[in-house]
Order: C-alpha cells, then structure tokens, then sequence
C-alpha cells in the first residue's frame, strides 16, 4: 500500500532542490526573508539563565544604595519604562504576525511559480492575510477567553475562592493544553492546505476550509499521517536549524570578536572609558549589527527547510484533490513534467 503522505516527501525533496540549486544570491535572500516571517520551525525556546540575580562571595546584601543610582532613576521612571518597552513589544509582534500571515501567501505562490518575489505578490495577497491573520487572531482570543473568564471570576471576586474551586483548576489546566494543542494543529492544517486553496480557488478563508474539510474526511488517515510525520520532522528539523544557526554564528562572530578587541584596545589607549558615550556607540553598533547578523543566519539556515515543508503539504493536497494541485508540474512521477530548474530571478 503507497502512502500519499509518504510519497510527497520525496516529491517535496525533488522540488526543493530544483528551487534552490543552482545558487542563486538574491532567490536565497529573498526566501529567507519570507522563511524569516513564515518561520514555525526556529530553534528551541529561550533559556531563562540566573545570571545576575546572585552576588559572587558571601550571602552579604546585594542591595544597590538608592544614593548611588543618578537621579531620573525612580520607582516610577522604572515602571513606566518596563510598560513602554512592553507595549512596543507587542505592538512589534502584532505587526509581524500579521506580515507573516500574508507572507504565509507569498510562500505559497514563490514555491508554485519559482518566481520568488515579495513586493507584488504581497500587494496581491494583502487582503487574504488579513482574512488569515483575523482567524489566527480569533482562535487565540476563544482559548483565551475559555481559559481566562474562570480565572478572571476568582480574582475580581465573582466567584468565591473554595477548596472545591481550586480543584477545579486541575481540569481547568488539562483542558487549556488540550485548546493549545488543538488550536495548533488547527493552525497547521490552515497554513498548510487552507491558504493554497485560497488561491487555488480564490475563496475566503472559511469557505476554503469547508472546500477541504471533505477532503480531510475522505483522506482522514493520509492528513493523520502528514500530522504525526510534520510534527516528528519538525522536532528534528528545529534540532538541525539549531545546531547549524549555533555554528554559523560562531563564524559570523569572529569578525566582531577582532573589532570589538580592537575597539577596546582602541578607547583604552585614549584613556576613553567604556561606559563613556564613545564606548556605549561602539560598542551599542557591534551589538546591533549582530543581533542583524543572527537574525540574517537563522533566516537563511532554516529557509530550505521552511520551503521544504511548504512543498510538502502541497504536494500532499494535490495527490488527495486533482482540483486543488498546484504542483503537478514538479511531480517526479510523471515523465513529462520532471522538477524544472529555477527561472532566472
């Protein structure tokens, strides 16, 4: 018995490679920054280290004299800053979701045409991300409301605080996970066949999910698989991407490593401290451009992979709909349509 799930992964492979090989400069950086919004797959979370909380030496005080600090830092001027930086933070991360859903259709349509452009196609597709990013946003406020009314009655007083209520957050955890996790693979399922056939069809989001939701049922154990075999491919993927973006930084670093000993060299023979506003600048620029420079190397080492999986699930979505193919080009089962090499960019 053939598994369309499995054979689209070498299907997906073939394609990939006709996509990327021959190296091509601007291809690759335009991809990697689609991969860089459309991501899913970067590495490991980050690792809350202890640095700085503890002195070095004896348990003595670790208290900052109130005295020693300048004047505009205060209780309030702190608080203030950490509900600024907050905002920004989130208003950042709503813009780039919200480019990342319409990068969602650039993808799609870079990996189907190997034309790979960003400005048009994201013209294009602006409205059908925000129809996507309106979904992603509704999912996130239904879990959340379902997980936070509870929790918002205890606190606000609307429900009295019992030894029965707080048995009652057992359950209440279990079913957030099982939300989480559902909201996720709902998510997946979206990105991955939903938005193709958007532009297949050139539906709205909702009636291209009640297009596929057929063809999930129809297919139930094909997409079952394609779920368990994403989800065990992309655990090992991030590894990969890890490791890989871990070395290439170490490379990267390098070059800053010699200019900023270079630079310290430098203010230290001028008697300039570090904490002087020459030393914040300089060393301020190195720091930035290689938080850029990080950014850049994660993008492109995880850019094949993000277009990897992309391949894959059209390839999927094409072998369970005829009508809803749009790789039967690339198919490397059909002699007459062999993957193409890359059209110039």
């Amino acid at each position: 018995m053939s598994w369309k799930a499995i054979d689209a992964l070498d299907d997906a492979r073939d394609a990939t490679t006709s996509l990327l090989l021959p190296f091509d400069a601007g291809r690759w950086a335009r991809l990697a920054l689609i991969a860089l919004f459309v991501g899913g797959l970067g590495g490991g979370g980050g690792t809350g280290g202890n640095a700085g909380t503890t002195a070095p030496g004896s348990g003595g005080s670790t208290d900052i004299p109130v005295d020693s600090l300048p004047g505009f830092v205060t209780p309030e001027n702190v608080l203030a800053a950490v509900i600024a930086l907050a905002a920004v933070a989130i208003a950042l991360g709503i813009v780039w979701s919200f480019v990342g859903s319409v990068m969602q259709f650039v993808l799609v349509d870079a990996v189907v045409t190997k034309d790979v452009r960003i400005r048009e196609p994201f013209r294009e597709r602006f409205w059908l991300g925000v129809r996507l990013f309106g979904f992603q946003v509704g999912l996130l406020v239904a879990v959340l409301a379902v997980i936070g009314l509870p929790i918002a009655a205890v606190f606000f007083g609307m429900v009295a605080f019992t030894p029965a209520v707080a048995l009652l957050a057992i359950p209440l955890v279990l079913l957030g996970f099982l939300l989480l996790f559902v909201v996720a693979v709902v998510m997946q399922l979206t990105t991955d066949f939903v938005v193709p056939t958007m532009i297949a069809e050139d539906r709205a989001l909702l009636s291209s999910w009640g297009r596929v939701a057929p063809v999930f049922r129809a297919e139930l154990s094909e997409f079952g698989l394609y779920v368990i075999v994403r989800f065990i491919l992309g655990i090992l993927a991030s590894i990969g991407i890890g490791i890989a973006a871990l070395l290439a930084l170490l490379v990267v670093a390098i070059p800053f490593a010699i200019v900023g000993g270079a630079a310290f060299l430098a203010l230290n023979a001028a008697n300039v401290a570090l904490t002087s506003t020459a030393g914040l600048v300089v060393f301020g620029a190195l720091g930035v451009l290689f938080v850029l420079a990080a950014i850049a190397v994660g993008a492109v080492v995880q850019m094949p992979v993000v277009t990897y999986f992309r391949y894959y699930s059209l390839f999927l979505l094409g072998s369970a709909d005829d009508s809803l193919d749009l790789v039967s080009q690339f198919r490397s089962d059909d002699d007459s349509s062999a993957p193409e090499g890359p059209t110039p960019a």
